[in-house]
């Protein structure tokens, strides 16, 4: 994996930077998923749909759709081909996607039909790094360590009013979810790192971006 600003970036696929998508040669056909900006711009997908085995696809057809609270967006094929498999696990998960983008959350294998016409439309980690980091900047795309599951921003509130709804969202939520907690208190980093040991929960990341914290918080039990 590449980091380039501040996101991370699979380094053994190729890239079709317009399209947000990456292939990954596997024998004679070609693994097709969305890259990392799309993955954090949708928010936790609530859907993914493709099209079946079988499709015939032209390149920049739909090969599919994501929703998720911030966008619904269309996956256009980066090659032509068949659609030879979907995965099967996005239907009951589709935050895979997000989740792991170049490893589970893959979408479809194609088998391509004009391969050497298209190719040079495929980027390499180092041909895309300028044009990906240009997408990220532009899009204000922020990434962290882990995705989350839930959006707190607490603006303007005291920082022990904010851990009391935390804990509440913590208590109801399973084991394993990840929150992202916003704060402009100045208290906040030391009352988050005291929360942290008191109730055994894990704090992955923190982060101060002008004058906004940013909090990646873990359910670890």
């Amino acid at each position: 994996m590449q980091k380039i600003s501040g996101c991370l970036f699979a380094d053994d696929v190729s890239y079709d930077v317009p399209r947000d998508v990456w292939v990954r040669a596997e024998g004679d056909l070609y693994v097709v998923g969305v890259d990392t900006v799309r993955a954090w711009l949708s928010g936790v997908l609530t859907s993914v749909s493709l099209k079946p085995a079988g499709t015939v696809l032209e390149r920049g057809m739909g090969l599919g759709a994501t929703e998720g609270p911030r966008h619904f967006d269309v996956v256009r094929s980066p090659l032509s081909g068949v659609v030879v498999e979907v995965n099967p696990e996005l239907k009951a998960t589709p935050k895979l996607v997000n989740t792991d983008p170049y490893g589970a959350g893959w979408l479809a294998k194609i088998r391509p039909s004009r391969l050497d016409d298209e190719r040079a439309g495929l980027k390499s980690i180092s041909s895309a790094s300028e044009a990906l980091a240009e997408k990220v900047n532009r899009l204000k795309v922020r990434c962290f360590d882990a995705f989350p599951d839930y959006e707190m921003f607490e603006i303007g509130s005291e920082c022990a009013g904010v851990l009391v709804k935390l804990d509440e969202l913590i208590a109801r939520s399973p084991v394993g979810t990840v929150v992202h907690l916003v704060s402009d208190d100045v208290t906040a980093e030391i009352e988050l790192i005291t929360w942290s040991e008191r109730t055994g929960q894990k704090l992955i990341e923190t982060r101060k971006e002008a004058n906004l914290f940013h909090f990646i918080v873990k359910k670890i039990r």
